[in-house]
């Protein structure tokens, strides 16, 4: 088991736990909305907003079972005024699960920037990461040119800007996704499209709902594996967790939709993360953990984090997300690869709070690169 305990010398730590909030709805009709009974109910993040609630609750009963005062801090749509009430608590660490503000993922490295400019170490990675990861276009052209393998695929603005998945190479099914969303916001059964005609409707229908622009990339038929870099990608661990499909609808393709990781009820939730050291071979596990720990590396990752891959019809991993400072509750995907490697979730949470640190320092600045064209191909076959 790992150490259960990081205080040193008798002195614990002054933590602030601090967390997005669900910000508070919107009415709007489905006419406004542009949805009809024909297509697929909008994009949620509401029960992904409403578990990072949970997940700080957790953090903080963890912390305060070993010894550190803990408090937990509610952000919607601004930080103005958290300098003021870190100073007047005495703290001296952010726990950082801030993951959106005004329900805008944009803005996640907002929080982690405020560190920096406080000086205030604070668990997690960096800003450069987290805006990098979530523009996916754009770190799908960083991999590749690191020759990390990827998906290939490309980006458009909107419907306006579509030609045929085939004149760029690709062969049907193809798989339609946002780029500026995580926590798999956008895809749903009918992400996956096997001819031009359903690429245009779902691009279609995703620009009604959500900012641009979206990725078009390959399907890739094989495994799903999600690799997690515990506790950062230097000197930590690289665990893979299998997604394990079995008993999924047969009408829907095996992919992790919004609904399989956030709606508990529905048909997909069958799904599950589940450890891969004994389903995968020698050689195999090796490479996932070497992409994996590059992947993270090249977008200038510093903490912990999970990258997700799936095996082309070849068997080769190859990336389709980066996921830095992704969720640690503990029925997540990231604390069932700690378990299997002997953390508790209590020392997955402390070993957490041990790498808290400022970034800045540690990162070349991958994110400060120019930014690539947003339409276009985002990688190339090699």
């Amino acid at each position: 088991m790992r150490p259960e305990s990081t205080i040193r010398d008798g002195v614990p730590k002054r933590v602030a736990i601090v967390y997005n909030a669900e910000p508070a709805p919107q009415a709007q009709t489905g006419e406004e909305l542009g949805v009809d009974d024909a297509e697929p109910p909008q994009p949620s993040s509401k029960e992904a907003d409403a578990e990072v609630a949970e997940v700080a609750e957790h953090v903080r009963a963890v912390l305060e079972r070993h010894g550190h005062f803990a408090c937990v801090i509610p952000v919607v749509d601004h930080l103005d005024d958290l300098p003021a009430l870190f100073e007047a608590l005495a703290i001296d660490t952010v726990f950082n699960l801030v993951e959106a503000l005004s329900g805008d993922a944009r803005r996640e490295p907002e929080m982690a920037r405020l560190c920096e400019a406080l000086r205030l170490p604070y668990t997690g990675n960096g800003p450069g990461i987290m805006r990098l990861a979530l523009a996916k276009d754009m770190a799908k052209r960083l991999l590749a040119s690191h020759g990390v393998p990827v998906a290939l695929g490309y980006a458009v603005l909107d419907a306006t800007d579509l030609a045929d998945p085939a004149e760029h190479g690709l062969a049907y099914p193809v798989f339609v996704k946002p780029a500026r969303t995580d926590a798999s916001i956008g895809i749903d059964r009918h992400s996956v499209c096997k001819d031009f005609a359903a690429v245009k409707a779902r691009v279609a229908f995703l620009a009604r709902h959500l900012t641009g622009p979206f990725v078009i990339e390959e399907y890739l038929p094989g495994r799903e594996l999600n690799v997690a870099i515990l506790p950062d990608p230097f000197t930590g661990q690289c665990v893979p967790t299998e997604i394990d499909f079995t008993g999924y609808p047969d009408d829907i393709p095996p992919i992790v939709t919004y609904d399989c990781k956030w709606t508990p009820d529905c048909p997909e939730s069958v799904a599950h993360s589940v450890p891969a050291r004994d389903r995968l071979t020698p050689a195999l596990y090796a490479e996932v953990c070497r992409i994996a720990r590059a992947a993270f590396l090249a977008l200038g990752g510093t903490s912990y984090g999970r990258v997700d891959m799936r095996l082309d019809a070849a068997g080769t991993p190859r990336v389709i997300d980066i996921n830095p400072n992704c969720d640690i509750h503990p029925e997540a995907g990231m604390s069932i690869a700690a378990a299997s490697v002997g953390y508790t979730h209590d020392a997955l949470v402390l070993a957490v709070l041990a790498g808290a640190s400022l970034k800045a320092r540690h990162v070349p600045a991958p994110h400060l690169v120019a930014r690539p064209r947003v339409v276009g191909h985002v990688a190339s076959a090699h």
